[in-house]
């Protein structure tokens, strides 16, 4: 139209916001560069650390294969293990033994019960006449008045008071017999020695004596006998702990003959304990396997392949035994258990010396691979050098981007306060040019 002059994109709102989004994201590019190799160098620390354990879980079972007492386990082999039980509680001072043992007695402890009872436990004995019931047990007098005010539940409780408050080894209880409620007073202790007196400071009528039927001892402490190598030994218990060096028997029912126990050498422990051992490295063998692999997080780290090869090399002593059996496809160990128990049977000293061998070919390497300062760890504090590093540049850039998106940021809203400037401008110049007869 004559007379009109357009101005080509002096004015107009526009998203800056979007803008300041692309470039961040395309500057951030670097940040999640570094990221991602952080990512993988924390792969690589943590396949070192599973390593690290993996090697001390195999350090641990070593200890137990090469300790003196695993090859010193004996096993026990009873006639009739409902008369006794024998558990070797020290097997360096068990000697192999076949021997004989019968249980004569087992251990009991005190009891009395009253001849006669009542029909009313709650009731008051009535018959009562004010008096002294004395229970002495273990060299202690423990005393009780009573009167016709009590019952038979509150004798004993006045008895259980006593004795709980002196800590005295021994309980009173209330002993139905179908018809009436008798007192029952019993030691808690097995042995001869631990027996009970009682004394009532009445007699005759109005005692609780009297009123109770009198008190038979219906159970007598006594001692546990067995009769060993001819030999009867006593016990306060049914337990007899220094009988044998070592072992410690327990009668548990009286036997009309000898029952017989056999102690001989038990090898279990330590065959189990080895093939745990085979198994832990064959999980050392497939662990490196996998890491150090082309596609693994180690691949061309020879550290765990180094590590793994000395270990090997340390068990020349089982190879010269013929006992082990090698993969050559896989790596893995396996126990020739038929050679293995031939040796044990054969040569036990020879297995011995060649597990003090072991333990002088890998003890102190292990200590050597897991110290603070030996190759594992060493690995561990390089990576984590790495990742401060990067964790360090990372926080740098992205300052400065954050820096460099607020400059941004303050340049777009002056250009968007001078955009609308020009926008006022031009819609005021419009105007003008527009309506030519407003100006006339």
């Amino acid at each position: 139209m004559a007379g009109e002059i357009y101005f080509s994109n002096l004015a107009g709102n526009f998203d800056y916001q979007q803008i300041l989004d692309q470039v961040q994201y395309l500057k951030s590019q670097q940040i999640l560069l570094l990221q991602e190799r952080e990512a993988q160098i924390q792969l690589k620390k943590d396949a070192i650390s599973n390593y690290k354990t993996l090697i001390k879980d195999l350090q641990d079972i070593f200890e137990d294969l090469v300790s003196p007492t695993l090859f010193a386990e004996k096993s026990v082999s009873i006639s009739d293990e409902t008369a006794l039980s024998v558990t070797i509680t020290d097997p360096t001072q068990v000697s192999e033994s076949n021997l004989d043992i019968t249980v004569l007695q087992l251990a009991k402890n005190d009891v009395y019960l009253t001849g006669g009872g009542v029909a009313d436990k709650d009731a008051a004995i009535t018959s009562l006449s004010s008096g002294t019931l004395t229970v002495s047990y273990q060299g202690t007098d423990y005393s009780i008045n009573y009167d016709n005010t009590d019952s038979l539940q509150s004798i004993v409780d006045k008895l259980n008071s006593q004795f709980q408050t002196n800590n005295a080894n021994v309980s009173a209880s209330i002993f139905f017999d179908g018809t009436n409620y008798r007192l029952m007073i019993k030691g808690l202790d097995t042995g001869a020695n631990n027996t009970i007196t009682i004394t009532d400071s009445l007699s005759g009528t109005g005692s609780l004596t009297d009123a109770l039927g009198g008190f038979n001892n219906v159970q007598t402490a006594q001692n546990a006998q067995i009769s060993i190598y001819g030999t009867t030994v006593e016990s306060s218990t049914n337990t007899f702990n220094s009988v044998l060096p070592g072992v410690v028997i327990e009668a548990k029912n009286v036997t009309a003959s000898s029952v017989n126990v056999t102690i001989g050498k038990d090898y279990q422990p330590f065959k189990d304990k080895l093939q745990e051992f085979i198994s832990k490295y064959n999980e050392i063998v497939d662990f490196v396997q996998t890491n150090t692999s082309k596609e693994g997080v180690l691949s061309g780290d020879y550290t765990l392949q180094s590590i793994r090869s000395q270990i090997f090399d340390g068990l020349t002593p089982l190879m010269e035994l013929g006992i082990i059996n090698v993969d050559k496809d896989t790596g893995h160990l396996s126990i020739n258990n038929t050679e293995l128990d031939n040796k044990l049977q054969t040569e036990p000293n020879t297995v011995q010396t060649k597990i003090s061998d072991l333990d002088a070919n890998l003890r102190d390497y292990f200590y050597s691979v897991l110290d603070p300062y030996g190759p594992l760890k060493t690995k561990e504090k390089g990576y984590d050098r790495q990742i401060e590093a990067i964790e360090k540049k990372i926080e740098i850039d992205t300052k400065r981007i954050d820096a460099e998106i607020e400059i941004l940021r303050k340049q777009f809203v002056a250009l968007q306060v001078y955009m609308a400037e020009m926008e006022d401008l031009q819609a005021r110049l419009s105007s003008l040019f527009t309506n030519p007869t407003q100006t006339q």
